[in-house]
């Protein structure tokens, strides 16, 4: 995994977690933090289908 992905899959998990708080009450904070990466794992996966791998920049 490069830094890049690193960090945006970290973003993800972030974004992820803020929902995950405000939509599901009171959850055990390990149980959020862990779905919270389940969804920026989903996300990577996703992203890979439908938009292939990212072009290096160049030319």
């Amino acid at each position: 995994m490069t830094r890049a992905e690193y960090e945006d899959q970290d973003g993800v998990a972030i974004a992820a977690m803020i929902g995950l708080l405000t939509g599901c009450g009171a959850l055990p904070p390990k149980d959020v933090a862990k779905q919270a990466f389940d969804y920026a794992e989903a996300m990577a996966e996703e992203r890979k289908v439908r938009l292939g791998e990212k072009p290096p920049f160049g030319d």
